[in-house]
């Protein structure tokens, strides 16, 4: 009962907030950017809540429990993106971007085509996490309720619909921002509480079955240099190209703020992986016989009631603190990007305000269909970041690099994404034939990024500008 009524005031919490901005809520812009015009500090725990989520709680649990300090690692190549990002932060508050295809477009110019590509793989990597989100928050709460897996996915993703449906931006930016500072405090709490149930980190190391992982500095890379390698190939770049990551950044309220929230972000993107190894590791040395992927559901059972009940509101911020992110993220692009674009471009703001609405709907059903038929969340997510690092790294960043030099075109563009993917799924497939280098198999990530280079200068070469 504990455990439900703190999910409760959680979702209520988010639902009021809702509510609250919808009458705020006039046109399709304040409902995929919420004015442009979000203070700092709201900014800062908005990219906190989004980029922390289901994956931490279960997949990243799981890093800790079989590798020990390695989430660490994982930690500092999803902060890294954030910093790199910082780079360019200000051009993108500048040119007021909603989309990556706004991007694309200013840098490449105006082409059909190249919209509908860019518009796709923009949603490649928040619908994976739509998916990832509804299945940690299942497998969480299945341990602790006993309720079917498959009804926990469709009630989390009802919930995140009507958070996200009322005002779109402003109501997910401002309760991830109430929901981020509990997400830290219960952080602080839980991992007190694993680390006085294993007797302190003296005891972990005493009891740990292998200790070696948590010695510093090896154990960063005890999960092995081609999985740390696939971490670095995917996640720095996905975050990178990430396209909640830019909603954020351009709904800043100044230029300035928008660099200063990414770097402040990824400190704290960074941080939360030591909760990770804490809860992680006090798994692994109280029972080492666990399923990785189990590791958070069985730490659920072993904390006193009330820690659980609140920690059952900590499970419910972090995921459904992204997924309604990601919910709206889509929803902005297929309103704006396809709908708009190509069906009817003449729409005024009411009619893409109820669009929006109705494609919200759509692709929560569409994501519950996935989570259910993919249930491995770390995978998930690894799998979008890499392929969305593979057609959109290049494009975006060359594109910016050389956005004065007359050399891009709409064909170029296209020909960075597409030939990213495609190089992306091949050396997926054929991975296993690939030749090592010094014994070691790179990430199948690297040869998409790779091959969308060669593309694209080779498209710029054959397509330039007249």
């Amino acid at each position: 009962m504990l455990v439900l009524i703190s999910t409760a005031v959680v979702m209520l919490i988010g639902l009021g907030i809702a509510l609250y901005f919808q009458r705020r809520t006039k046109t399709a812009e304040d409902w995929a950017m919420g004015g442009r015009q979000l203070p700092s500090y709201v900014i800062v725990f908005t990219q906190f809540a989004t980029l922390v989520g289901g994956g931490v709680l279960v997949g990243h649990v799981s890093i800790g429990f079989s590798y020990g300090l390695a989430p660490l690692t994982y930690g500092v190549c999803g902060a890294a993106g954030c910093f790199i990002m910082a780079i360019i932060a200000s051009w993108l508050r500048e040119n007021e971007f909603t989309t990556i295809p706004d991007i694309l477009e200013k840098v490449y110019g105006k082409n059909s085509f190249l919209q509908l590509v860019g518009a796709v793989m923009a949603m490649v990597v928040p619908f994976g996490w739509i998916a990832s989100q509804a299945t940690a928050f299942a497998k969480l709460y299945a341990e602790i309720t006993g309720i079917d897996m498959n009804v926990l996915i469709v009630l989390l993703v009802i919930v995140c619909v009507l958070f996200t449906i009322p005002a779109g931006f402003s109501a997910v930016a401002w309760s991830d921002f109430i929901f981020g500072v509990m997400m830290l405090a219960l952080c602080v709490l839980t991992g007190y509480l694993a680390l006085d149930m294993a007797g302190g980190w003296g005891n972990i190391l005493a009891s740990h079955p292998a200790p070696e992982t948590l010695k510093f500095p090896g154990g960063l890379l005890s999960a092995g240099f081609s999985t740390t390698a696939l971490w670095f190939i995917a996640a720095t770049p996905g975050m990178m190209t990430n396209q909640m990551t830019l909603q954020r950044v351009c709904a800043a309220n100044s230029a300035k703020n928008a660099r200063r929230t990414l770097i402040i972000g990824g400190i704290l993107i960074a941080a939360i992986e030591l909760w990770v190894v804490v809860v992680g590791n006090t798994c692994r040395a109280l029972n080492p016989e666990l399923a990785p992927e189990g590791a958070s559901g069985w730490f659920l059972t072993q904390i006193p009631t009330w820690a659980l009940a609140l920690f059952s509101g900590f499970i419910a911020t972090t995921i459904i603190s992204t997924t309604d992110s990601a919910l709206q993220s889509v929803s902005v692009n297929l309103t704006q990007d396809i709908y708009k674009q190509f069906f009817d471009p003449k729409a005024d703001d009411k009619k893409l305000l109820n669009v929006s609405r109705i494609f919200t709907v759509i692709v929560a059903v569409a994501a519950v269909a996935l989570a259910i038929a993919f249930p491995k969340v770390l995978d998930l997510i690894v799998a979008s970041y890499a392929y969305s690092a593979s057609g959109l790294l290049v494009p975006i960043y060359c594109g910016y690099a050389f956005r004065n030099k007359n050399t891009l075109t709409p064909a170029s563009g296209i020909a960075g994404m597409v030939g990213g993917v495609v190089g992306c799924g091949l050396a997926q497939k054929f991975s296993a034939s690939l030749p090592a280098i010094a014994g070691i198999r790179l990430p199948y990530a690297i040869y998409g990024i790779l091959a969308s280079l060669i593309c694209l200068i080779v498209a710029s070469l054959i397509f330039k500008k007249k």
